[in-house]
């Protein structure tokens, strides 16, 4: 049996023919019903792209991107770009001029809207992979520590890895985030009291105007699941993590038993948003969830799940619209039953 995500997928794919092209025309004839859903022509692209062709990497039109999310829901972006290099970004933040840009990394803690995303969207999962040997230095006090430089492309359980490979220790916390390392810096993403932040040394982006800018750890504040960059936007490409030599055979079993508790905790088998409210000082968000008896509650196929309240399930064809109806369902009962208001953690972007 097909998911609703991939039964969307099929009936994008009928409508726009292979959903590769740049012509969007197709010979079929509207109004057309596939899987029981009548298809219409597309009406989403409200902007104009002549610069696509300068573009090396995979440039696709009114592409479905709830595939490109780990819930499995979001309806269409207008562009969906996978560049090739540093040059693509480039190319686009030279074009883009005043069309919407959103940026696209695991797709994880992300809610796209039903309508999907106009404008572009750049999906870094493709590039920026490279993780390069650590550089080893020995402080004043004798302690030897390292510098990684990842790829903002390279996942958080690949680079916590691959630093344990090391005898490096700092981020051994973060290997069950299933993110990428760009979007772990843009949330300052964090597990059991290690956030991403901690050991950031320093960030590279493509500012807007297309320069590469290197940001010192001085030059950012980290919040609570989120950094702040000074003025101007950018796009990350790569960071340095700064880490103490440790153990190995210790950092290793701290990931397993982290691993394995989040295997046992975590609804990891069924498409979801990840963490979807941050934690109240004092308070755990799944805790109060749990407490005001929302454990299983759905809407449509939205559910909360069961193995961890603070977790919202695609059962199989639930819309953005399920998800942002049930948010606020827990939201006004943890608030009626606590006094406690829930503040969302995850992303929700376009329409």
């Amino acid at each position: 049996m097909l998911n609703e995500a991939w039964k969307r997928r099929l009936i994008h794919i009928a409508h726009s023919g292979t959903g590769r092209d740049f012509n969007l025309k197709t010979k079929m004839e509207y109004p057309k019903t596939v899987l029981g859903h009548k298809i219409h022509p597309s009406k989403t692209m409200s902007y104009s792209f002549p610069w696509l062709h300068k573009i090396k990497g995979t440039v696709l039109q009114n592409e479905i991107l709830a595939p490109y999310t780990s819930i499995q829901i979001g309806g269409p972006a207008d562009v969906l770009i996978f560049p090739e290099d540093i040059r693509d970004l480039q190319t686009i933040l030279k074009h883009i001029g005043s069309q919407p840009l959103f940026i696209l990394g695991e797709g994880t803690n992300l809610l796209i809207g039903d309508r999907g995303i106009r404008g572009v969207v750049v999906s870094l999962k493709n590039c920026f992979k490279e993780i390069k040997r650590p550089l080893f230095f020995r402080k004043e006090t004798g302690k030897r520590r390292a510098v990684i430089k990842a790829g903002a492309g390279v996942k958080m359980s690949y680079l916590a890895k691959n630093a344990a490979r090391y005898s490096l220790t700092g981020i051994e916390q973060l290997v069950g985030i299933p993110g990428s390392l760009g979007g772990a810096i843009v949330m300052n993403a964090g597990a059991e009291g290690t956030e991403t932040g901690q050991v950031l040394r320093s960030v590279t982006r493509i500012t807007s105007d297309g320069e590469i800018q290197t940001l010192k750890r001085e030059q950012l504040t980290f919040e609570y699941r989120k950094t702040i960059f000074p003025d101007g936007d950018g796009i990350i490409i790569e960071a340095e993590l700064e880490m103490e030599e440790g153990d190995r055979t210790e950092i290793q079993n701290a990931m397993d038993r982290h691993l394995s508790r989040r295997s046992h905790t975590q609804p990891l088998t069924v498409p979801n948003s990840g963490s979807v409210f941050k934690n109240p000082d004092g308070y755990t968000a799944g805790r109060l969830i749990e407490s005001a008896g929302l454990k299983g509650l759905s809407v449509g196929d939205a559910g909360v799940s069961i193995k961890h309240a603070n977790f919202i399930v695609n059962k199989g064809g639930a819309t953005a619209k399920d998800v942002n109806c049930l948010i606020e369902n827990i939201q006004e009962e943890v608030k009626k039953k606590t006094g406690i208001d829930l503040q969302t953690e995850i992303v929700r972007a376009g329409e």
